[in-house]
C-alpha cells in the first residue's frame, strides 16, 4: 500500500471529530504529493481514535517514533 492522500474535506472531518471527543489538535501539513498530520500532544486515546477514524474508512495510519506525527495508508 502507499500513502493515501486525504482531501482537505477529510481533514476538516477528522479535526471536526476529534474535537467533538475531547481528543487533541491535530495539524495537516501537505506540501508537492506528501501530507502528514501532527498532533500538539498525543496519547494512547488519540492514536487510537485515528485509526478508528481512518479503519472505518479502509485506511490505515502509520505513525513515526514520536507518536505525534503520521501518515494515512491505503489505496488513492
Amino acid at each position: 500500500m502507499e500513502q493515501y492522500l486525504p482531501s482537505y474535506g477529510e481533514v476538516l472531518e477528522l479535526k471536526a471529530w476529534l474535537k467533538e471527543r475531547g481528543l487533541p489538535y491535530v495539524h495537516f501539513h501537505d506540501a508537492c504529493s506528501y501530507s502528514w498530520f501532527e498532533f500538539d500532544e498525543a496519547g494512547g486515546d488519540a492514536r487510537e481514535a485515528v485509526r478508528a477514524f481512518w479503519g472505518s474508512r479502509g485506511m490505515s495510519v502509520s505513525f513515526r517514533e514520536d507518536g505525534l506525527t503520521f501518515i494515512v495508508v491505503g489505496n488513492n
